[in-house]
């Protein structure tokens, strides 16, 4: 069973006796990364005040530091702090729906995010470390600092760098009552909705006390179309088996037509073009509050509150092969020989193809989240007039995350192309009687063009193929991997600081900090009870496809449809012009390509999955996926010491972390299936798997900055690096999916055709996991030649001794009757040994104050990142794999101009070629899936009516650019992401 009483908070008897030996300190949680009493307070507002806040950070900070400062009130350089972090030199982000999600620092993922200098939750990302930063409205966040060299204070959990995002504190604000509200409206240029906002922040700042509040809401709507295959996982080599090798997945017979027996052919399971808007309403809210309870104590206390709901839909026309034996459905029309196999088969791949395709779906999904996470901060300060100080600090937060998942198929063709039939006990007929068939439907996709085009014949048996509403059917629907979480955090730390007047040692700072972290996982499927028609037997089914049968019927032993069973529903065909009003809508809506109209299920009618898989199958329960439900605790306890020593001509900052890490991790056996026509892994529960862990982690590490000049800085770092495993990764069980076997598997096999069959599998979960662990070296030479002026270059090395990578292997899998017959992929975490990631930075930004009149108003920045990475993996052609979704080179460059109350910033940012994935088809070895190189432009402008009113608009993605993916070769494209224009109006007050 799964475990409900989590174990207590606790600490090790060595945290416990460095804990009592502060407490009579008073204590302290020390600030990570910037040394206060150096900081230049500056009021913050506008473009150029911005910039000198954010350089002043920098220049005074221990180790290397890149900032960014709001240039108001809620106002940060760009829509999302994803969007706006993306200016940091090193920065790359990757897009969720167009929106900025998640960043990679220096070209990898492994970041740890803090609020405030500390751990929270967040509600998208609830097993990681790093936000999903769509959660987070932007308007809550006052500035976010970026560190990418360690510091003993700074809490570890990034290998490449931390970032820090700082809310606005209430002893900050202007004597007395002040505050600022904004409204705007946005639309897309596809989407062509107008989602609201607005923020509200107020707050008093008394002589002794002061609070500080504010709510943030908006709503987004946003077009994110995908095109090619739906699933970069699913691609194979099939060949011609004709010496019937074990490969199930091989024709024998000849693919291409040429006469001869050597040849595969490189294809996915499907393609689509699918229309897809995702849907987020988000509440945020802050209150903050600070006492100074007398000359020495401050008590500060702080509540962070995040909300989204968010709402994936998509509804697209999919080619596919029904996995079952009709691998030679390719036509290549404009083939390339890649090469031998290792079985000596010549592979060939094609952009412009004929799909002869068994199966032609009108598919709809909706996929859908409710996130909540509340976090709680409580500080006490103490600043005496000796030389310590100190902060103690507790923080509690929890998260919750609903997340579900809906299917609707829609047949156009009538199934027997591939052997899929009903039966209502008169005989066997087509699954779907009206739709197009008997034979393959040929389907030419192409991507040849600027898009991926995927196009049915003109006509088809008399009329425009997919006009007809009477060809539509629902044969299959069914709701998997749903899942809720549920997160907990507490935390408590002391830390001091003692000021010394010793030589070159200025002070020493102290810590000693202990968490937990508890995450539980339930994760279902939708079950419909089904009657045994001619019996009493029940079974709860979730793949409800109407050409499967449940029972054997007619008693002889088999379960056939052909042969004379009868199917689920037989007598309840699901055809689109029969369904509820609202159900079906009909759309040519592809974005930038031209498409025929087609009929759909409306995806917001599959958002509620119990209203929708009830409306047509009575009666859904809750399946349980025990092997993908779990429950681990994380306890850490840690200390850490640092030094700070200077004299005129350098500042040192040097010290240690170290860090105990104890996991419980909880995992559940799968039981008996409690189903027919679903996976195996829906079952009772088998009972549980404990799995104790702990690692020690001695993070040293070394900051020294050189004054060269008064404006010149020369920084060297080194330091070690660990992140925090994803809770998720070492916790999930195996998945193995299912399809049916077909007409020629089936005699090949001697099968029904009906069975389900093994085909390929997920190992979410791998306990034995270690953490990512690295060595950091920086070099950095910095210039300051203004205020608002900096130039700059950056060295950096990371040395990873062990990462955490993706692979695929091979297990044996049982068919749906419980036999084993072949192997299957499983796509999988383990840790790989070694890898490098090393690279250059140059920065530039200035404003041109210097210059006369009008021109004295603009300023300009550009940085650039050069990173070079190793994994240790190879390519399909034994060329070395870069670690993924590290781009080698990328860039930003930002004009703008402010003056006489008008701001405008235009902003650019690139990244190259990166590798999204490493996939292994059937029959090959490591394929690279490449993501093609961006460049993203976005523009504000605003103008300050008077002191307290201001205007503004803003523009991002303007040359509405996408994302493109190839195989291996860039010349054999896969996919295509395409992402809107968004603009922007709003009104922005102050008082």
């Amino acid at each position: 069973m799964m475990k409900q009483n989590l174990s207590p908070f606790k600490l090790s008897q060595v945290s416990f006796a460095v804990l009592v030996s502060m407490l009579p300190l008073g204590a302290m949680a020390a600030d990570a990364g910037v040394q206060a009493e150096q900081v230049e307070v500056i009021e913050v507002r506008g473009i150029r005040a911005s910039t000198e806040k954010s350089l002043n950070t920098k220049r005074f900070a221990d180790g290397v530091v890149d900032s960014i400062t709001a240039e108001d009130i809620g106002k940060l350089p760009d829509v999302t702090i994803a969007d706006s972090l993306q200016r940091v030199p090193g920065i790359q982000i990757r897009r969720s729906a167009g929106e900025g999600a998640t960043i990679n620092v220096r070209g990898m993922p492994q970041v740890t995010t803090l609020l405030n200098g500390e751990q929270f939750l967040s509600a998208g990302s609830i097993t990681k470390v790093q936000p999903d930063f769509t959660d987070i409205p932007s308007s809550l966040v006052g500035a976010m600092n970026v560190m990418k060299s360690p510091t003993a204070d700074t809490l570890a959990g990034g290998i490449s760098g931390t970032v820090d995002l700082i809310t606005r504190k209430p002893f900050d604000l202007e004597d007395g009552f002040s505050g600022a509200a904004l409204l705007e409206a946005s639309t897309g240029s596809y989407s062509e909705e107008t989602d609201p906002k607005f923020m509200v922040s107020g707050g008093y700042n008394g002589d002794r006390f002061a609070v500080l509040a504010t709510v943030s809401y908006d709503e987004a709507n946003l077009a994110n179309y995908r095109f090619g295959t739906l699933n970069d996982k699913w691609a194979y080599a099939p060949y011609e088996n004709h010496e019937k090798a074990d490969c199930w997945y091989c024709p024998q017979k000849d693919m291409n037509g040429d006469g001869d027996s050597d040849d595969a052919e490189f294809t996915y399971v499907n393609y689509g073009i699918m229309n897809r808007f995702t849907e987020r309403e988000r509440l945020g809210a802050t209150v903050s509050f600070q006492a100074q309870l007398n000359d020495n104590w401050t008590l500060s206390s702080d509540v962070f509150y995040t909300d989204m709901d968010d709402a994936d839909r998509q509804k697209g026309i999919t080619a596919d092969n029904a996995w079952n034996g009709h691998w030679d459905w390719q036509e290549q029309h404009d083939p390339i020989n890649r090469g031998k196999l290792d079985n000596g088969h010549n592979l060939y791949t094609a952009q412009d193809i004929t799909l002869h395709s068994p199966r032609v779906v009108s598919h709809s999904e909706s996929h859908t989240n409710k996130r909540e996470s509340t976090n709680f901060n409580f500080e006490l300060e103490y600043k005496g007039d000796g030389n310590f100080s100190g902060k103690a600090r507790f923080i509690t937060a929890e998260a919750s995350r609903s997340h579900t998942e809906n299917v609707a198929q829609g047949y156009i063709t009538n199934g027997l192309a591939h052997g899929l039939r009903r039966n209502d006990g008169t005989g066997a007929i087509a699954v779907n009687p009206n739709g197009y068939g008997p034979d393959p439907v040929p389907m030419r996709l192409n991507f040849a063009g600027k898009h991926p085009s995927l196009r049915g014949p003109e006509q088809l048996q008399g009329e425009v193929f997919g006009s007809n509403i009477d060809r539509y059917s629902i044969v299959s629907t069914y709701s998997e991997n749903n899942y809720d979480e549920d997160a907990n955090l507490d935390i408590l730390r002391f830390d001091g600081e003692y000021l010394f007047d010793f030589g070159h040692l200025e002070k020493m700072t102290f810590g000693i900090r202990a968490s937990q972290r508890d995450v539980t996982r339930e994760q279902y499927v939708l079950l419909a009870p089904f009657s045994n028609p001619v019996g009493d037997e029940v079974v709860n089914v979730m793949w409800k496809d109407q050409g499967l049968a449940a029972f054997d019927t007619d008693g002889n032993g088999e379960i056939n449809t052909e042969k004379g069973d009868i199917t689920i529903s037989a007598d309840n065909p699901l055809y689109f012009s029969g369904l509820p009003s609202g159900w079906v809508s009909k759309s040519s809506d592809f974005g930038p390509v031209s498409m025929d109209e087609y009929y759909f299920i409306d995806p917001r009618q599959l958002d509620d999955p119990f209203a929708s898989q009830n409306a047509l199958y009575a009666g859904n329960i809750k399946g349980g996926v025990p092997g993908s439900s779990y429950t681990v605790e994380e306890m850490t306890q840690s200390v850490y010491w640092s030094a700070d020593l200077s004299n005129d001509f350098y500042r040192a900052n040097v010290g240690f972390q170290y860090i105990k890490t104890e996991l419980d991790i909880l995992q559940n056996i799968d039981g008996e299936s409690i189903c027919t026509n679903c996976p195996g892994s829906v079952a009772t529960d088998g009972g549980d798997i404990v799995t104790e862990r702990s690692f020690n982690d001695f993070l040293p590490a070394v900051n020294v900055a050189f004054n060269l000049r008064e404006d010149l800085i020369l920084r060297t770092s080194w330091g070690k690096t660990m992140t925090r495993l994803d809770l998720g990764a070492i916790a999930g069980g195996l998945s193995i999916s299912r399809a049916r076997a077909g007409d020629d598997i089936a005699a090949e096999e001697g099968v029904s055709p009906d069975l389900l069959i093994a085909t390929d599998g997920t190992m979410q979960g791998n306990p034995e996991l270690e953490p990512w662990r690295a060595d950091n070296t920086d070099v950095t030479l910095e210039w300051y030649f203004s205020s608002s002026g900096l130039m700059s270059v950056a060295l950096f090395k990371i040395d990873l001794e062990s990462f955490i990578e993706s692979a695929q292997w091979e297990i044996p899998a049982e068919d749906g009757d419980g036999v084993t017959r072949r192997n299957v992929k499983v796509n999988g975490q383990v840790n790989g040994a070694g890898g490098t990631m090393e690279g250059a930075e140059f920065s530039y930004q200035q404003a041109f104050d210097f210059l006369p009149g009008f021109w004295s108003g603009f300023g300009a920045a550009f940085n650039y990142t050069y990173s070079e990475s190793e994994s240790g993996k190879t390519g399909f052609g034994g060329e070395a794999l870069p670690l993924e979704d590290n781009s080698k080179e990328s860039g930003n460059a930002v004009l703008w101009y402010e003056q006489d109350g008008f701001q405008f910033r235009l902003a650019a940012n690139y990244r190259s070629k990166r590798l999204h994935t490493v996939s292994t088809p059937g029959g090959m070895g490591n394929v690279g899936i490449w993501t093609e190189p961006t460049t993203y432009i976005d523009m504000s402008a605003s103008y300050d009516i008077n002191d307290s009113l201001t205007v503004y608009m803003s523009g991002s993605n303007l040359t509405e650019e996408y994302e493109s993916q190839y195989a291996q070769w860039k010349n054999n494209r896969m996919a295509q992401n395409i992402y809107e224009r968004r603009f922007t109006l709003g009104v922005r007050g102050r008082w």
